[in-house]
């Protein structure tokens, strides 16, 4: 892992979890960093926070683990989750990530709007944060990847 100044992956995990568990019952631990793998960027939400110190959060997942975390957070059937829904329940987990991380590192900078991309749009650029960044695996059979690097987009 390249040299930063975020949190050890392990509080990280611990900020993290503490949304996440009481809002779906997910928990996060560190892994180690990985090369991309198609199976696991199905789905990829990135969220950056802009300003002097600029971060950048991801999270990923499998087709099945999107349509869990919908469920989980739509408290639904996972028969019953469309693609807005995949979509909007990354996109609220991101946020809720990426604010725990602002919050730890006490910055006075602005989160950004989430994107959504497919493994498609996996840039060069967000290989290298999986490789050098903080990532962050859930523990459950949900199979979601949170990454965290500094530096632009």
């Amino acid at each position: 892992m390249s040299s930063t100044n975020l949190p050890d992956p392990t509080t990280l995990a611990r900020l993290i979890t503490n949304v996440t568990k009481m809002m779906c019952n997910i928990t996060f631990f560190a892994a180690e960093p990985l090369e991309p793998n198609a199976a696991l960027f199905w789905r990829i939400a990135k969220l950056p926070i802009k300003g002097k110190r600029p971060i950048n959060v991801a999270l990923s997942s499998d087709r099945p683990g999107c349509t869990a975390l919908g469920a989980a957070l739509f408290s639904c059937a996972p028969d019953a989750v469309d693609p807005s829904m995949i979509d909007d329940s990354l996109c609220e987990l991101l946020n809720m990530a990426a604010g725990q991380i602002k919050t730890a590192l006490a910055l006075d900078q602005t989160l950004g709007l989430p994107r959504i991309m497919d493994g498609k749009a996996l840039t060069e650029a967000a290989a290298q944060a999986m490789r050098e960044g903080v990532v962050l695996r859930s523990r459950e059979a949900v199979n979601l990847m949170i990454w965290v690097s500094e530096g632009p987009e």
